[in-house]
């Protein structure tokens, strides 16, 4: 198994093509999942950029870039057949050796659901992320009265935003926000300092 950062246009094709077979549901026009994103990100800092490779088949990924001084995880993906494996993990050390290499001293993401366990046993600690255009903050913060507000915010001017601090994911909650506030959104984050 090799663990590489891509180097070429046609790498990052490759890539780009098992991180959407894997996420299928990802906007292929949203900035953040565009191909022409990462071929900048590729040109700025492409130690964040690792897959691995099987052979000839790339069956892993994990993208990251720096914002704000900050790093953030877009994805990691391994492809089904390879799972179990040990990938996953073996490309989250690697990024965050590399992040660390680079002077950074945290790494933040977004989890999938079923993938928390994951990040958590790598010592990942996590919260809820709740986010509408449609409610506002006081509505959002209305349907918790069991944890930590860790910040609220209105991120882009137009999307309120509340994070609260869960030790693990509480579903019934998030199944509660998302059936009250039918726009709303909501999504385990994680963070690691180093």
């Amino acid at each position: 198994m090799l663990i590489d950062n891509v180097k070429t246009l046609a790498e990052l094709d490759s890539v780009m093509d098992l991180v959407f077979s894997v996420f299928p549901y990802l906007p292929t026009d949203d900035n953040k999942y565009s191909l022409s994103f990462w071929a900048g990100k590729m040109n700025e800092l492409p130690e964040l950029l690792l897959y691995a490779k099987d052979g000839e088949v790339i069956c892993g990924s994990v993208f990251a870039w720096v914002d704000n001084g900050g790093v953030t995880v877009a994805h990691c993906c391994v492809a089904p057949a390879y799972r179990g494996q040990g990938i996953g993990r073996d490309l989250m050390l690697e990024i965050e050796r590399r992040v660390k290499a680079l002077g950074y001293h945290s790494i933040a993401l977004g989890s999938v659901e079923g993938a928390e366990r994951f990040y958590e046993k790598l010592g990942y600690k996590g919260s809820l992320l709740i986010q509408s255009e449609d409610h506002s903050i006081d509505q959002l913060l209305s349907l918790n009265d069991k944890y930590e507000v860790i910040y609220t915010n209105v991120y882009e001017g137009t999307v309120n935003q509340v994070c609260l601090r869960l030790s693990s994911p509480d579903r019934e909650l998030q199944r509660l926000y998302e059936k009250t506030f039918p726009s709303c959104t909501t999504q385990m984050v994680f963070g690691k300092s180093f």
